[in-house]
């Protein structure tokens, strides 16, 4: 019993929050939004794709080597960036254990036999357990392709960002594929900023339909404002890269 109590001592409110259902949904909600910030600041430096590629210095070059370059001349190059990425992979890794961990202990304590409740949930909440792994396999790819340029089924050049682009989505099945994982991130982000406000005691009868619109209005721009960049490069909206002198970017900033 001593030592059982030294114990409880030692542990930190972190780990006490952790190990409770309400504290870990707290968890996993705070690591949500950070994630949401990511996605949403990500998009809209996506969009500067949509310059164009000037005079072949692509804006969305600049942008790249801007991220690079942040903090600069206080912090060492690329410094800011390296952080946010491990800060963001940590709120990544803490957020799936934490669903995957909810998810089990709810199955456990969910009588012999009994079936899960699907009445009154919504599409996007039934697809939840779908979207999310799939999501994490198109993580991968997404690295993969564009910053570790393993994926080279079409030319990639370190730094070309608007020119890798481009390349890729001139063809059809890469279009397809990221027009799928978009469209997964849209279901999986509508129920989980409106499960944020759950979990974060925000929803109330009389505000329950503006959460619901506002986090479904999220994801549609969301999803409009990543999709638009593939379907602009394959249909030619967005032209070819000048040929000429480019700005020298980190690939891995791009998307």
């Amino acid at each position: 019993m001593a030592t059982q109590e030294a114990q409880r001592r030692r542990r930190t409110w972190i780990g006490e929050a952790w190990d409770s259902n309400v504290g870990k949904k707290v968890i996993v909600a705070v690591t949500g939004i950070a994630l949401v910030g990511y996605v949403v600041l990500h998009m809209l430096g996506n969009l500067t794709t949509l310059l164009g590629p000037g005079d072949g210095s692509p804006q969305i070059n600049a942008y790249g080597e801007w991220l690079r370059d942040f903090g600069a001349p206080l912090l060492p190059h690329a410094m800011v960036i390296w952080v946010v990425r491990i800060i963001l992979l940590v709120a990544l890794i803490v957020h799936i254990v934490g669903v995957f961990q909810l998810t089990q202990r709810n199955r456990a304590a969910r009588p012999a036999g009994y079936p899960a409740k699907r009445i009154g949930r919504s599409w996007a909440a039934r697809t939840m357990r779908l979207t999310g792994p799939l999501l994490l396999l198109f993580i991968i790819f997404h690295i993969l392709h564009f910053t570790v340029l393993a994926i080279d089924v079409t030319p990639l050049r370190e730094g070309e960002i608007y020119e890798n682009l481009y390349g890729a989505f001139q063809k059809w099945y890469f279009v397809l594929l990221y027009l799928a994982a978009i469209a997964s991130l849209g279901y999986h982000l509508r129920h989980g900023v409106w499960s944020l406000f759950q979990t974060l005691g925000l929803d109330r009868p009389a505000r329950n339909p503006y959460l619901r619109h506002g986090a479904t209005a999220l994801s549609v721009v969301v999803c409009l404002g990543f999709a638009v960049i593939p379907l602009a490069f394959f249909t030619g909206a967005l032209p070819e890269p000048v040929s000429g002198p480019s700005a020298h970017v980190a690939t891995e900033v791009a998307r």
